[in-house]
């Protein structure tokens, strides 16, 4: 029997999301990094902020800031290489908090409102009923209080730890304990719900990322 091998295209976005970690951990600890890894820290950031002011109504508007943005940073860059780990703690700390709103403010509703359900429902061609809405309501409970937690715990470490200690939580604790929800999520729904859709951990990914694509697209 042939053993199963991953895509490549998963092998070489693992390899590119565990150097840009280490990259970070480097960047962060150290009191002037190397220049190498102030760059790599600054390319998600800076694509994502360039694609959505290219897809924005403003674009005309929003694309002469970020060039002067850019042209800011290459001036200071000296500075901003003292001061990474600011950088890295505002995505860091960001993105947890704004996860965190998002799941959280579709708890107050219905449970096929919840975004977990919404993204079932999304995903799978068959209709769900209440008990799996209520099954992901408790998902999205659980998501939102994970991001909320892991927002709190980055800005106490940031302010009141050494950086060695919220280097570790942000470039090995959060990717970590980020995959272990994912496997806990499928292993809990697995027990619970044993008749329902079956979707693997990888499906329920691709799931969130073409939900949140339609819904940035509307």
């Amino acid at each position: 029997m042939r053993a199963y091998m991953p895509p490549i295209r998963n092998i070489l976005i693992l390899v590119a999301g565990a150097a840009y970690l280490g990259m970070g951990y480097v960047a962060t600890t150290r009191p002037h990094p190397p220049v190498g890894a102030v760059l790599i820290s600054l390319v998600p950031l800076g694509a994502a902020a360039l694609a959505s002011a290219w897809k924005s109504r403003v674009r005309l508007v929003l694309i002469p800031l970020y060039c002067v943005g850019a042209l800011l940073l290459g001036l200071y860059f000296d500075t901003l290489r003292d001061h990474i780990a600011w950088l890295y703690f505002i995505q860091h700390a960001g993105a947890m908090t704004l996860l965190a709103l998002t799941f959280g403010i579709t708890l107050s509703g219905n449970p096929d409102q919840a975004l977990c359900s919404r993204i079932a429902d999304f995903i799978i061609p068959a209709p769900l009923d209440a008990d799996y809405f209520r099954y992901t309501w408790k998902v999205t409970l659980a998501w939102t209080t994970y991001f909320a937690i892991s927002a709190f715990t980055s800005i106490v470490l940031f302010f009141l730890a050494p950086i060695t200690a919220w280097s570790v939580f942000a470039n090995i604790v959060t990717p970590v304990s980020l995959a272990a929800m994912f496997a806990g999520e499928y292993l809990v729904r697995r027990r619970v719900i044993p008749g329902g859709p079956r979707l693997s951990i990888a499906a329920t990914i691709k799931a969130y990322r073409a939900f949140s694509q339609q819904s940035n697209t509307r």
